[in-house]
């Protein structure tokens, strides 16, 4: 065994092995490279030698954020990699889950330009054209033990949804480090995700900043989470103080800045990272939700897309999740021009300039259903950041019953118009200022929309999904 293999074998001991989970081997590669790749499987230890064969990236247009080079952001790379003869082609985009090429579960860490461009929170130290992390397969990614952050949550519930290495809408320059969950402030109950020591807490009097409060796990895994507000917090979480898994940190909230001002875009950030260096986050907390909750079926739509008028845009639900043991068996589009398409994949029509949601709804074998949405951004060159935007939210996101109140939020920005909400279940539209509540009369999974006019009188429109059991 040669010294590389070596040490990454000593890495992935050291990181610590529970049951069949370990923390990801990171490599980073120039174009042309190969390196030799060391992991313990479930059956042993495994060899694979890694080559990185080309890299794609591919950009969106941008006319929010002024000094975007060529008025573009990034939308994806594709990532070609030989893997002990294997030919494959990863992505590195939004909500992309590792891919088993030969024995490794591979993914897309971020590429150099990827890394480096952001004006918010760059990534440091990226040596090669692309970093990959990877596990064995058969090895979950992360501690087997790792526990979704909130209890009570559903995934891509509210339209606040940020995840890793994706562009943030209405923002600078900033691809994101970590996942973001929108909820309610308040509402739900922010848990450890791992046993371990707080090493990072805002108490006593907060840290005048997103309140940052960080776990380290005994392989060294630390987990970030920040935003909480202080009166929430438990007074059980100082500096030093010992947690387990699961054990109550607080509650969702919205502090930012030192005060309680994300009125707009309240959410739990949850972050992951060794010795320093941020990890891809998606990967973990997406295996610890489907440890954590039940779903047959993650709807999976990817987010954000942008176009000018006249692009043709391409829909892909092909990052959807089962549960294994389960299949998918069904794909839905629901495109804003009214047209219905039966396929993983769907292309619509950029119009004018607006804000417009693309519906996905996918079934697995067991008949569930979900729901997930895009939401398109069609640019107007000329105005710019004068755009309508903005999120939406509910309340509960598990256990809403038929016949008890539904809380929703309009979060809408920019509009120029009264803002009307459809409920999805046949009942009336209405106004809805900023907040209203409704009742279901039946079970099901329906979709509420929000509608409004933005500051050229250019459509705005989106759509969440609400499950009432």
């Amino acid at each position: 065994m040669n010294r590389l293999c070596t040490i990454l074998s000593l890495l992935v001991v050291a990181r610590g092995l529970s049951a069949l989970g370990s923390d990801p081997v990171v490599i980073d590669l120039q174009l042309g490279q190969s390196r030799e790749i060391c992991l313990a499987g479930p059956t042993g230890e495994i060899r694979r030698q890694v080559r990185l064969l080309a890299v794609r990236e591919h950009y969106w247009p941008n006319w929010y954020i002024p000094d975007a080079p060529n008025h573009q952001v990034f939308r994806s790379a594709e990532v070609e990699v030989d893997v002990d003869g294997t030919h494959a082609t990863l992505w590195a985009r939004p909500f992309e889950s590792p891919q088993l090429v030969s024995g490794l579960r591979l993914y897309v860490e971020t590429t150099r330009d990827w890394a480096i461009t952001p004006q918010l929170d760059p990534l440091p130290r990226v040596t090669g054209d692309v970093r990959l992390s990877c596990v064995a397969e058969g090895m979950t990614w992360g501690p087997s033990t790792l526990r979704f952050p909130i209890r009570h949550y559903r995934w891509q519930a509210n339209t606040y949804r940020n995840t890793w290495c994706a562009l943030v809408p209405y923002n600078k320059l900033y691809y994101h480090h970590g996942e973001d969950f929108g909820a309610i402030p308040g509402e739900l109950d922010v848990v450890a995700s791992l046993d371990g020591i707080i090493v990072e807490s805002p108490l006593p009097g907060g840290d005048g900043d997103s309140n940052g409060l960080h776990l380290r796990h005994d392989s060294g895994l630390e987990c970030a989470y920040y935003h909480m507000d202080l009166e929430t917090i438990s007074p059980a979480v100082t500096k030093g103080a010992r947690v387990v898994a699961g054990q109550i940190l607080g509650r969702t909230g919205m502090t930012w800045a030192g005060r309680r001002s994300q009125d707009s875009d309240p959410h739990l950030h949850w972050g992951v990272s060794t010795r320093g260096q941020a990890l891809g986050s998606f990967p973990y907390l997406l295996e610890a939700y489907l440890r954590d909750y039940p779903d047959s079926i993650l709807a999976m739509a990817g987010g954000y897309q942008y176009a000018m008028p006249g692009d043709a845009v391409v829909v892909d639900a092909s990052r959807t999740v089962a549960r294994p043991g389960r299949r998918i068996v069904r794909y839905r589009w629901l495109l804003h021009d009214g047209r219905e398409v039966e396929d993983v994949r769907a292309t619509v029509q950029a119009g004018k300039p607006g804000l417009y949601s693309q519906e996905l709804r996918v079934w697995a074998d067991d008949g569930r259903e979900d729901r997930d949405y895009v939401q398109l951004r069609v640019w107007d060159a000329e105005r710019r950041e004068r755009i309508g935007a903005g999120w939406f939210y509910h309340s509960p996101l598990r256990g809403a019953r038929a016949g008890s109140p539904v809380r929703f939020w309009n979060r809408l920005q920019g509009v120029t118009a009264p803002v009307t909400i459809d409920f999805g279940d046949g009942s009336p539209a209405t106004t809805i200022d900023r907040e209203l509540s409704h009742v279901y009369a039946t079970a099901g999974v329906f979709t509420a929309k929000l509608l409004s006019r933005g500051p050229e009188d250019e459509p705005l429109e989106v759509r969440m999904r609400v499950v009432i059991e």
